[in-house]
């Protein structure tokens, strides 16, 4: 990759304001309005004439319970917070999400149902806005409108149509994430958000190590110490309650559930369907999660290297769900902005490869959208017949398969000499121009 581009796009993304970022041009902005107004507004009426199926908010339920222990100085971990099934609606968080929890307790009726949806849906919107802004889209009020659009259309996605029912923290750890990744490597908070997450939820622990394999160790070492401090904080107000769960309990499968469940949309959950759960399933798990986990980093890192950062952080974010021991549906929220992704460079850039993965990905993580084909069908979990153990893996599946059409990509870019041909606008097509974090030197090394 010449210098003289990867200086370029250094200079674009040390600067939000830069005017080499594009807005978005009027036929996709008006489309995108359009359609989002269409499809959240009939999501919206679907929630209003069935909110205890929509919008029935039990996790949101669930945490309720849990904040209004730690109020009442009572422990979150040594019973259910619902029941008396082990495995059943046990708290699984971490101490400092369980303080977070709290506020909660105040919150009931008409409240509490604006909160739990629309707090979530505000959420998925921003989440879109800093995708697009990930992209090297400019941050304006298209922008922002164009982020409650496509959270419109996302409505329709099955992992953010679950997390909207249950009332999930999933759509917060995402904002919290991407946010943190839309920051320039120069801001010395990049990485407090990051660790904030992991220290909610385990899972976007995976990011500090994508931070470190792209070379951005102040930002892995600032996240590691936002992680640290959320450990420190629950320690501090709830010692008991660390203790148990910092000793074992966040790594006691019992809590969550059986690995073998048809709901566990992870590897763990497949290769348990497959062998059961005797004898080297758990071997077999750790070193066939560990080899995703590891091609995952070296292709984000190769995506980020060549420009493609939010193209990388949203293949990280599918492996961390996907090597998760145990991933519901809901869970995989981090099909959202990759849809977003395939949409953009379906858009922008020729060929078929990218039209065909989006509308791929599309129906595979649909929801609501199949019954209007079959009564029985809701997502392409339902389906029955030949093809059955594939749809019923399909999450995993479909990361596989752009785990291949990333490798293809960037097999191409570096037949062509290991250059990204600039956009009319100079930017990289279909991506974010270079990060900021390691000299021009460094990021000049492709692959």
């Amino acid at each position: 990759m010449p210098l003289s581009m990867i200086a370029e796009a250094e200079a674009t993304v040390s600067d939000p304001d830069s005017p080499r970022r594009r807005s978005l041009g009027t036929p996709a902005y008006l489309a995108i309005l359009v359609v989002g107004a269409i499809a959240g507004g009939w999501y919206l009426k679907m929630v209003l004439d069935l909110p205890q199926v929509l919008m029935h908010l039990k996790d949101l339920s669930v945490y309720q319970i849990a904040g209004n222990r730690v109020a009442d100085g009572d422990s979150v971990y040594d019973t259910p917070l619902l029941g008396n099934t082990r495995g059943v609606w046990e708290f699984v968080y971490t101490p400092f999400a369980a303080l977070l929890f709290v506020p909660l307790g105040g919150l009931s009726g008409d409240l509490y149902t604006f909160v739990g949806g629309f707090g979530n849906f505000a959420m998925l919107a921003a989440s879109s806005s800093a995708a697009l802004w990930m992209l090297g889209y400019r941050r304006d009020l298209r922008l922002a409108f164009a982020g409650v659009g496509i959270a419109g259309i996302l409505l329709w996605c099955e992992p953010v149509r679950s997390t909207m029912g249950f009332g999930q923290i999933n759509i917060l750890l995402l904002l919290l994430v991407l946010a943190d990744m839309a920051l320039p490597d120069s801001a010395r908070g990049k990485g407090v958000l990051t660790g904030i997450a992991a220290g909610i939820k385990l899972t976007p622990a995976f990011f500090v190590l994508y931070l470190l394999v792209t070379r951005r160790y102040r930002a892995a070492a600032v996240a590691t110490g936002s992680f640290a401090a959320t450990v420190l904080l629950g320690f501090a107000a709830l010692p008991k309650d660390s203790l148990t769960f910092w000793s074992g309990a966040f790594a006691d499968p019992a809590r969550v559930g059986l690995p073998e469940n048809l709901s566990n949309e992870s590897l763990r959950g497949l290769i348990a369907r497959a062998v059961g759960v005797d004898g080297g399933h758990q071997l077999l798990w750790l070193a066939s999660a560990a080899a995703v986990a590891a091609l995952c980093l070296y292709l984000a890192r190769r995506l980020s290297l060549r420009g493609y950062e939010l193209h990388a952080v949203v293949l990280c974010g599918l492996t961390a769900t996907a090597v998760s021991p145990y991933s519901w549906v809901h869970h995989w929220v981090w099909v959202a902005p990759l849809l977003i992704c395939l949409g953009e460079v379906a858009v922008r850039r020729r060929g078929v490869l990218a039209p065909l993965l989006l509308v791929g990905a599309g129906v595979t993580v649909s929801g609501g959208l199949l019954h209007y084909f079959g009564p029985s069908m809701d997502t392409v979990l339902d389906i029955r017949g030949p093809f059955e153990v594939v749809l019923r893996n399909a999450y995993l599946v479909m990361t596989l398969v752009l785990f291949g059409a990333v490798a293809l990509f960037l097999r191409g870019a570096s037949g062509r000499g290991g250059a990204e041909t600039p956009d009319a606008d100079g930017g990289v097509p279909g991506g974010e121009p270079a990060p900021a974090g390691a000299s021009v030197e460094e990021r000049a090394k492709v692959g």
